[in-house]
């Protein structure tokens, strides 16, 4: 009589072992497909996501390295458009002061920025949007929550200037004592509050109701993810819609409304030994090519027009004129157009 080769006929730890590995499987399937309520979802151009943090975005933890949340959202948006790109810069171990801009001068004893993993070296690179995956590093060295999100702001805000939008994991649960759970809270709040609508939430999936990483999605070492964990945050991730809110051409710029009125970070007097670059003293004003008697624009952040002249591109336009703020400046010849702004300081 021959012996039954169903799945339910093998010994009990072969078949918890062999449904474990068809749930991977499945739900590889499932969040690398693009369909949303059922319908296709196709992407008619492709886009460029560059992604800069720590070890968790390196992918540690998981097992294949292409179980790991940056190379699953490589796969699903290569389904979306197979010419889609995601830059992955992060390296383990690095803290918000590592993705601070080029020229940042950190205080004494703290990491400098990585010209080669940082927002500067992210926005050379002409991306489409960036992630920010920063988990716990800033509070395993003992950073204040006032000191992140000092940081991440100044992240944010090179962005901003670029006129590329940015997403931002929140913070994620590490088996920290009660006092670092508590400043990654405050750090928690603060980012749902600051980024509201570009932020990646992760907490709440990922954490016990002590605020440590919950076992189930643990690598083994309280601070890193399995395959199963990377496998939530990809979800999170997929979750926002980034390239189709990309395609969609909208407003995404997590900083519209904070900065609309304000001039960019000051130093502060927690700081008061960082040294910024000293800023430039006009706008290149550029196209594709260059190109001859342009009408170019200049208003304010109330839509106020403050000059308008005739330029052949490139040129430099001098920063003679108004307070340091947010101007939108709109170069015009035909039926081409181009806009941007600029924050002079």
């Amino acid at each position: 009589m021959k012996k039954s080769t169903r799945l339910f006929s093998s010994p009990l730890p072969m078949r918890l072992s062999l449904l474990l590995s068809l749930w991977v499987v499945l739900w590889g399937i499932a969040y690398t497909q693009p369909y949303t309520n059922g319908q296709s979802r196709i992407l008619t151009s492709p886009v460029r996501i560059v992604v800069i943090g720590s070890s968790t975005a390196a992918g540690t933890g998981a097992r294949p390295v292409d179980s790991a949340w940056v190379n699953r959202y490589r796969n699903y948006l290569k389904r979306l458009h197979p010419r889609c790109e995601v830059v992955n810069l992060a390296k383990g171990g690095y803290q918000t002061f590592h993705l601070l801009p080029d020229n940042y001068h950190t205080p004494e004893g703290f990491p400098a920025p990585d010209p080669e993993r940082n927002i500067s070296r992210a926005l050379a690179l002409r991306p489409d949007a960036i992630i920010v995956n920063l988990p716990s590093n800033d509070a395993a060295a003992g950073y204040d929550a006032e000191t992140q999100l000092r940081n991440l702001e100044v992240i944010a805000h090179s962005a901003w200037t670029a006129d590329v939008p940015i997403w931002f994991v929140s913070v994620q649960p590490r088996n920290f004592d009660s006092t670092k759970v508590q400043v990654q809270l405050k750090v928690l709040d603060a980012m749902s509050k600051r980024f509201a609508d570009r932020l990646i939430p992760v907490w709440a999936p990922l954490a016990t109701p002590e605020g440590t990483l919950d076992p189930q999605w643990d690598a083994g070492d309280g601070i890193h993810l399995n395959n199963r964990g990377h496998a939530v945050l990809l979800e999170q991730v997929i979750a926002q819609g980034i390239p189709f809110q990309l395609a969609r051409g909208n407003s995404l710029y997590a900083m519209e409304k904070y900065w609309r009125n304000i001039v960019p970070p000051t130093d502060n007097a927690l700081r008061p030994q960082v040294i910024r670059p000293l800023p430039p003293t006009g706008l290149l004003l550029r196209a594709e090519q260059p190109m001859s008697q342009v009408n170019v624009a200049v208003f304010d952040a109330n839509g106020k027009l403050l000059r308008q002249f005739t330029a052949d591109l490139p040129y430099v336009m001098p920063a003679d004129f108004g307070p340091p703020g947010v101007y939108r400046v709109r170069m015009r010849k035909g039926t081409w157009e181009r806009s941007l702004r600029w924050v002079k300081m």
